[in-house]
């Protein structure tokens, strides 16, 4: 639309303007300027060069377009704006290079020499051509940073995607080790009331308290746990988690659950951080669970060998053995276990040994830093 004004003002100005001599080089001049008006965002550099080329010739005939026909002008700098503004950077500057140097012969064969080697090549030439130059510039600067702005987005929601599953799964690793603790103790000692119950009421009853308190405990770790996930949580439960000093209380409801559990501690123990001391709660929890769910009728003991730089312990029983899963591979529990002492740069082992039984060793690194 631009192009068609601009075309119709150039042809009329052309034919009835006195001053111009040479009208029908006039007319085909205005038009290929003007038409590439009409083409400067597909083609720009050869939009350029035409029009440029056009009114040079033209003046070699004689005439002097931009000087008689007002129309011409805007439609000259448009063209410049448009090798600026749709160019790549260096194809742009040679655009603009030679637009001006197609203006030379157009310049020095028009009368008004000295005015135009100043007015043409700065504010029909240069000035549209900086000016759609910074246009782009700007406008390729909000793309980048509308890009980053994107990437950023997209990282920080997969950072925050991460931090969730993270969380569940440690969730569901606190679940795992709190609750099958206490359901295997009431399994065992369910099953024990049920065989005693009519030739012994007393040990039933007592087992039967034993179950009672399991669950107690079991629902009570499970309502701590579910509790921070509530919108309804504001940190009044500020119950501390289990550690060293609940390893003894860990080894007391185990023999209340029926397991006779030893418990030997070499060297003395040091003051260590709660983040270390819950996973060798938790590490304690889950193989004395396996040994109540496994071992059957058996005995187990629980060794921790303190040293200045590292703690070493271990969960033994005299059970039936290994307590492979399906297939031969091993349970949630295991896997548990090696996972919480990895993040503290520490390692599990565990396996049956040669005369029977099953054995899970542990050792942790105590020195700074090994609880991060």
């Amino acid at each position: 639309m631009v192009a068609a004004v601009l075309v119709v003002g150039t042809e009329l100005q052309v034919w009835l303007s006195r001053s111009v001599h040479d009208r029908p080089a006039g007319a085909v001049a205005g038009v290929v300027l003007c038409g590439g008006v009409a083409v400067r965002r597909r083609w720009p550099l050869a939009a350029l060069l035409a029009g440029c080329g056009a009114v040079s010739v033209e003046a070699a005939f004689g005439g002097a377009l931009v000087d008689v026909v007002l129309a011409s002008l805007p439609a000259g700098a448009l063209c410049f704006y448009g090798a600026g503004a749709f160019l790549p950077r260096r194809r742009a500057r040679l655009a603009l290079g030679a637009g001006v140097v197609a203006l030379v012969p157009q310049i020095v064969l028009t009368p008004h020499v000295v005015s135009n080697l100043f007015f043409e090549p700065v504010v029909v030439a240069f000035v549209p051509w900086l000016l759609g130059r910074w246009l782009r510039d700007r406008a390729e600067l909000a793309d980048r940073f509308r890009e980053l702005s994107e990437q950023l987005d997209a990282e920080r929601e997969l950072r925050a995607s991460s931090a969730a599953d993270r969380e569940r799964i440690r969730i569901a690793r606190e679940l795992h080790d709190v609750i099958g603790h206490c359901l295997s103790v009431i399994v065992l000692q369910a099953g024990g009331a049920r065989m005693v119950v009519a030739t012994d009421p007393g040990r039933a009853r007592e087992a039967l308290r034993v179950v009672e308190r399991a669950g107690h405990e079991a629902l009570a770790e499970m309502r701590h746990l579910l509790g921070v996930l509530g919108p309804e949580h504001d940190g009044q439960d500020r119950r501390p988690q289990p550690g060293l000093a609940s390893i003894e209380e860990l080894v007391e409801r185990t023999r209340a659950g029926g397991l006779k559990t030893e418990l030997i501690v070499d060297g003395e123990p040091l003051e260590i951080s709660p983040a270390l001391a819950l996973c060798i709660y938790r590490i304690v929890q889950e193989a004395l669970t396996n040994t109540i769910k496994h071992a059957g009728p058996a005995t187990a003991s629980v060794r921790m060998s303190w040293d200045e730089d590292r703690l070493e312990f271990e969960i033994a029983d005299d059970g039936c053995g290994p307590r492979a899963g399906p297939n031969g591979r091993v349970g949630h529990g295991l896997v548990g276990m090696r996972e919480r002492a990895a993040l503290h740069h520490g390692a599990v082992q565990a396996g049956a040994d040669r005369g029977g039984g099953y054995r899970v060793r542990a050792s942790l690194p105590l020195v700074a830093g090994s609880d991060r």
